[in-house]
Parts: structure tokens; C-alpha cells; sequence
């Protein structure tokens, strides 16, 4: 329960300061954010939002040898991500 409370506080706190922040950096908060989900991400490529208010479409290269791409949505109101269906 209080990792969600934290994971909450640092997505509103990224998405307020997302434009003071630039595209590395804003990618590589994302990154972290995807994997304290549970999930692979170990470089951002690509960031969009989607039609749904702050949730965004996050592609990343899998891992780390730069192998596999792999496509999350993640719910910048809670901090959630999941596998984006293909």
C-alpha cells in the first residue's frame, strides 16, 4: 500500500514537471516507472498520449542488449503500467 502512495506521488510530481524536463529525462523517469511495475523496459523510445486522460502509450526496447520491443499503457493518475495488447 505505501509503495503505491509513493509510486502515485512521483508520477503527479513527473507529470507536473514533465515540460521542465527534458525528452532523456522524462524517458528515463518512465523507464523506472514501467519497472517498479514489474516490468522490462530499458530504454523509452517513444511516448503518446492517448485519448484517455493521462495514460500514455510507452514503447521501449526490452532489454538491455538493445534485443525485443515491447509496448506499455501506463495510467499517469496511479502509476500503473501493463503490456499494451498488438
Amino acid at each position: 500500500m505505501k509503495f503505491l502512495f509513493v509510486a502515485a506521488l512521483i508520477v503527479s510530481t513527473t507529470l507536473a514537471n514533465a515540460q521542465s524536463m527534458s525528452p532523456d529525462e522524462l524517458k528515463s523517469v518512465m523507464a523506472a516507472l514501467i519497472n517498479s511495475n514489474g516490468y522490462l523496459c530499458a530504454e523509452v523510445t517513444d511516448i503518446r498520449p492517448l485519448r484517455i486522460d493521462k495514460r500514455f502509450e510507452v514503447t521501449c526496447i526490452e532489454y538491455r542488449g538493445g534485443s525485443g520491443i515491447v509496448r506499455y499503457i501506463f495510467n499517469g493518475e496511479d502509476g500503473s503500467a501493463f503490456p499494451a495488447g498488438n
